[in-house]
């Protein structure tokens, strides 16, 4: 809502903050009031109203003829404004009584060698453009252009002529930018040197700046530790004179080769011996035995006999079709079998005499623990209902035979038990872990009925804590002391969705006003038509509420 000032308002206004400082640590009239200054302690805005001050005729009358330096009137005779400087009412000037010796927007006529556009000072001159340094003259005269666009095709410079230290404008060969090799592996001189070099080691390019030399190092392998390089013609004639011909020999049965292969240099024979349990090799048509594990992805046929001395493991089953099956060790089922669904069982036994497996029928009954005794009471046939008596959860098992009754009594303020849909009254202390809904009235503090949606009938504690970083506002929280010491902080209000007339309430109790309390909503939401709301000034607070679509201040 717009309010409309007075010139005596104003005065007023001024007066009590002169008055009392501690009242309001920053004061904003007119147009969006959450939007602020932290540089003014007081700020007016409109679009169709001024401030109007008072208007004087004579400033000798008390108490203007002593009032503080800093006071501002408008003197009427004058038609201007008037500042109580160093005791005394001075004019402020404007652009119709400007000093003549001022540089005028148009130019200035009359000037002579001595006039100049500069500092008198030892200062640097900065000429700007939309508040952005174009050409900035330092104390030693030196220019420097700030704000020089790059091309990438232009090929006009300007050069100095070092007599007369005028610029002139020179063209360039495009190929000064472009084609022109300027550096070469780093070096930029006009002449460089290129050579090859076999003694150094490390193949590659070699670098000398100081003579500007470029050496292609190929080194020549020899060494054990020179592996890279070369091949001279003596080593290319050992590998021209090499083995060039390979013949397969006869199979050795004798066992004895840890490669598995011979090969004779001298006649080039190349022979597959025979595999053993320490040695790799071929497999003979004689008996042979092998080690380490090995798989075979198909079936395997033994037409002798298989013969197994550690433990056998089979991954598809087994099935024995003749001759039995004699095992004298443990037998453990690694998967257990599933559950009796049948009355009666067919179970297998072991033959004490002969050690045969022999199958049986047995009841399933005979596998479970049948319930027989419950707290007493016996069967066949026993009973389960609920009661109200006592004044406590309780078991009935002896009133009623064969009936076990489960007494669950009403909750009262001497009863433990249940809540109904009637009127009840409970005691002890009670803690409610999540939401609570009260759809009428409550009240806190008494026993009656309430005369409002939610009475307090006594004093009320609300959550308060302090934060001295950026932080969010929460559903636990109702109010926040910041403290902006360490630097400006931003406290982040929740979404508005859901939470219509939450109120929160937020001050600032540290830091200078360079260190803003910024109040930030979420989701597109606005305080008082602004997207945020600042404090500056220490203990300055707002409380603001919710209508669930916006932030709105309720007092500041």
């Amino acid at each position: 809502m717009k309010k409309n000032y007075s010139g005596k308002g104003i005065l007023l206004v001024l007066f009590l903050l002169l008055l009392a400082p501690a009242a309001f640590a920053q004061l904003k009239i007119g147009d969006n009031p959450a939007t602020i200054n932290k540089s003014s302690i007081l700020e007016l805005e409109s679009l169709r109203q001024g401030l109007l001050l008072p208007r004087i005729v004579d400033t000798t009358l008390a108490p203007l003829n002593t009032a503080p330096d800093g006071m501002i009137i408008y003197h009427t005779l004058t038609q201007s404004l008037m500042v109580r400087r160093n005791g005394y009412w001075s004019r402020l000037v404007d652009s119709l009584n400007a000093s003549a010796g001022s540089w005028q927007l148009k130019g200035n006529a009359g000037t002579t060698i001595a006039n100049y556009l500069g500092t008198s000072d030892n200062q640097p001159l900065s000429i700007r453009t939309n508040a952005t340094e174009a050409i900035n003259i330092s104390n030693t005269q030196t220019v420097a252009l700030k704000q020089v666009p790059a091309s990438t095709t232009l090929i006009s410079v300007l050069m100095i002529d070092p007599a007369t230290g005028v610029i002139n404008q020179r063209n360039l060969s495009p190929a000064a930018f472009t084609d022109a090799i300027r550096t070469l592996n780093g070096v930029a001189k006009q002449g460089f040197t290129i050579r090859a070099d076999t003694l150094n080691a490390n193949f590659g390019v070699t670098t000398t700046a100081v003579d500007s030399t470029i050496t292609l190092n190929v080194p020549i392998v020899g060494a054990v530790s020179q592996k890279t390089g070369l091949l001279t013609y003596a080593d290319w004639l050992q590998f021209s004179n090499k083995q060039k011909a390979i013949t397969i020999g006869a199979f050795i049965l004798t066992p004895g080769s840890p490669n598995g292969l011979v090969l004779d240099n001298t006649t080039g024979v190349l022979q597959l011996v025979a595999a053993d349990a320490t040695n790799p090799g071929g497999v003979s048509i004689g008996a042979q035995t092998f080690g380490g594990t090995k798989t075979f992805n198909d079936s395997v046929s033994i037409v002798t006999g298989l013969g197994v001395t550690g433990q056998a493991t089979l991954g598809n089953g087994l099935k024995v079709n003749a001759g039995g099956a004699n095992i004298t060790g443990s037998v453990v089922l690694a998967t257990t079998p599933p559950n009796v669904s049948t009355p009666v069982t067919t179970v297998l036994f072991r033959n004490p005499n002969t050690g045969a497996l022999e199958k049986r029928e047995v009841d399933s009954a005979a596998f479970s623990v049948g319930i027989r005794r419950i707290n007493g009471q016996t069967g066949p046939a026993i009973y389960i209902k609920t009661g109200k008596a006592g004044n406590d959860i309780s078991l009935d098992s002896t009133s009623v035979t064969n009936t076990l009754t489960l007494n669950i009594p009403d909750a009262s303020a001497t009863a433990r038990g249940v809540v109904n849909d009637s009127a009840q009254t409970f005691a002890g202390f009670k803690t409610v872990r999540d939401t609570l809904a009260v759809a009428k009235n409550a009240i806190v503090g008494a026993g009656t009925k309430p005369n409002s949606t939610f009475q307090v009938q006594g004093s009320m504690s609300l959550n308060i804590r302090s934060s001295t970083s950026n932080d969010a506002l929460a559903e636990t929280d109702n109010t926040l002391l910041v403290n902006a010491s360490s630097g400006s902080v931003t406290i982040t209000l929740p979404p508005v969705t859901n939470i219509v007339g939450r109120i929160y309430t937020v001050k600032k109790i540290g830091g200078s006003i360079d260190n803003a309390v910024t109040l930030q909503p979420q989701g597109g939401a606005q305080i008082e038509g602004s997207t945020n709301y600042i404090i500056y000034n220490n203990y300055t607070y707002v409380t603001i509420q919710t209508d669930g679509s916006n932030w709105y201040v309720i007092r500041k």
